[in-house]
C-alpha cells in the first residue's frame, strides 16, 4: 500500500493489443481504460496485488477498442465501478446502454473519486472527444497521463506541468515506421496530429513538462512493430541527461505489468553514471 503522500501507479498493459492503468492511494482505487478482457484485467490486477472489487471507477481516455474492451464486462461483474468518460466519448462508445453508473466529465473540471481528484484535458487523437488525465491524491501528490495524442495540447502541457509522476506516450520510431510493414495510408494516421507521438515528440514534450517535482517517468503506448523498449529509453534517457536531469524511466510492456512500487529500474546505473 503507497504510503499516504503518494499514489501508487500499475500499468497493466500499453500498447495496440490493450490498455490499461490501476491508480491507488490505498484508499481509493481507479482504472483508466480497461482494453482487456474483464477477466485478463482482473488477473493484471491481481498479479499486483490489487483486487477487480476495489475498482471504484473506470476512467475512459476514448473510444477506441484496445482501451474499452473490457469496460461493459468489468461494470457488470463489478457493479461498483462507475464509468467515466467525456461526452463524446460517452456517445461514441454507446455507453448509455450500461446496466451500471456512468459519469460524465468536462475537460478541465475537477472531479472527486473518493480520496483522489481527477482532472480530463483534452488530447488529439481520431476520436470523438479523447482526453488524458491528471489524479492527484488528498496530500497533493500527482500523476499525469497522456497516450494516443498526435500533439501535446496547450491543455495537456498545463495539466501536465509540475506532476510527480508521468505517462507520456512515444509510440514509435520515425525511421522504423517509414520503413516498416504498414500501408501508407496508416502510417500517415500515425504521423498525423491526430495519431500518435513518436520518440522525438515525446522527448519534445518531456523537455517542456520536466519540473522540479517530477521523480519517474513511464513511457506508454509503444508499438511493437515500429518501436523498441531500448530506443525509447535511450532516447529519452538522452534528452533528460541534456537538460540535467536524473529522472527513473521506465517503458510500459504490453504483455507484463509495471509497477510504481518500487521502481522497475532507473536511467542510470548504480554508481550513478552515464544512461544505460
Amino acid at each position: 500500500m503507497p504510503s499516504p503522500s503518494q499514489l501508487r501507479v500499475v500499468f497493466l498493459g500499453s500498447g495496440s493489443a490493450g490498455n490499461a492503468v490501476a491508480v491507488t492511494d490505498g484508499a481509493t482505487t481507479l482504472l483508466v481504460d480497461c482494453g482487456f478482457s474483464a477477466r485478463e484485467a482482473a488477473r493484471r490486477l491481481a498479479l499486483a496485488g490489487l483486487r477487480a472489487e476495489d475498482v471504484s471507477a473506470i476512467l475512459v481516455t476514448h473510444e477506441h477498442s484496445d482501451h474499452i474492451r473490457g469496460v461493459e464486462v468489468f461494470q457488470r461483474r463489478h457493479g461498483m465501478a462507475a464509468v467515466a468518460c467525456t461526452l463524446g466519448t460517452r456517445r461514441a462508445a454507446g455507453f448509455d446502454a450500461l446496466s451500471g453508473e456512468v459519469r460524465t466529465l468536462v475537460c478541465g473540471e475537477v472531479e472527486r473519486f473518493g480520496t483522489l481528484t481527477v482532472v480530463p484535458f483534452r488530447t488529439s487523437h481520431d476520436a470523438a472527444e479523447p482526453v488524458g488525465y491528471r489524479i492527484e491524491s488528498k496530500s497533493g501528490h500527482r500523476l499525469g497521463l497522456a497516450t494516443d495524442t498526435g500533439v501535446l495540447t496547450p491543455e495537456a502541457a498545463e495539466a501536465l506541468a509540475d506532476v510527480d509522476l508521468l505517462g507520456l506516450e512515444s509510440n514509435h520510431d520515425l525511421g522504423m515506421l517509414e520503413n516498416g510493414p504498414y500501408p501508407y495510408y496508416l502510417k500517415r494516421r500515425i504521423r498525423s496530429e491526430q495519431g500518435h507521438l513518436s520518440n522525438p515528440d515525446a522527448c519534445d514534450a518531456l523537455e517542456r513538462l520536466v519540473g522540479d517535482r517530477l521523480r519517474r517517468v513511464f513511457a506508454l503506448h509503444r508499438s511493437t512493430t515500429n518501436n523498441s523498449a531500448s530506443i525509447v529509453r535511450r532516447e529519452l534517457a538522452a534528452r533528460l541527461t541534456a537538460i540535467g536531469l536524473r529522472v527513473p524511466v521506465d517503458v510500459a510492456p504490453q504483455d507484463d505489468v509495471l509497477d510504481s512500487e518500487p521502481p522497475q529500474g532507473s536511467l542510470f546505473d548504480d554508481a550513478g553514471g552515464a544512461p544505460r
